[in-house]
């Protein structure tokens, strides 16, 4: 399926990005990203995948209840061990699913609404999220780790891979 290897390829990206910085780089605290780091938006990212793949076991999934596991934000090795093991949940996945997707848009309270999804939907989320930090991660990288070397289409989504191979074509 499409959304399953594309995600396998985001992750491998991440993944790959994670052997080409330090851990110091990694956990900069930068401006260019209103004080995160390239670390927070890996961690974001993974507890996205991490709670999918959890919340599918149960048929249930809740974005807001991620852990935010600062090692994840620090550590590239940790970062790795949990792409590793998104990668090999990907790799396992066979059949779209029906979920339920609780989430909270109310600023003051706490009150939770639900609404039917499905597996396959929230994995293409999950993608475009995913897509949307690696395009500030790619930024960072550009502005202040020049020396690390990343994929051409790291950060951009594939409509617009698609389109620039095409405006190329011409």
């Amino acid at each position: 399926m499409q959304i399953i290897n594309a995600s396998k390829e985001i992750c491998n990206q991440l993944f790959q990005l994670c052997d080409k910085l330090d851990n110091k780089e990694y956990a900069h605290c930068s401006s260019l990203l209103l004080g995160g780091s390239i670390g927070k938006h890996m961690r974001h990212i993974i507890e996205f995948y991490d709670i999918l793949r959890e919340g599918s076991k149960v048929g249930e999934i809740n974005y807001d209840t991620r852990s935010r596991n600062s090692q994840i934000e620090n550590e590239t090795e940790a970062a790795k061990l949990r792409l590793a093991s998104i990668l090999t949940w990907l790799e396992g996945l066979k059949e779209n699913e029906n979920l339920s997707l609780c989430f909270s848009f109310d600023q003051e309270k706490d009150d939770v609404e639900q609404v039917e999804s499905n597996l396959m939907r929230e994995l293409a989320y999950n993608m475009e999220h995913a897509i949307h930090h690696m395009a500030l991660i790619r930024i960072a990288i550009d502005q202040q780790f020049s020396h690390v070397n990343i994929d051409s289409n790291f950060g951009l989504a594939y409509s617009t891979i698609r389109y620039n191979k095409d405006q190329c074509a011409r």
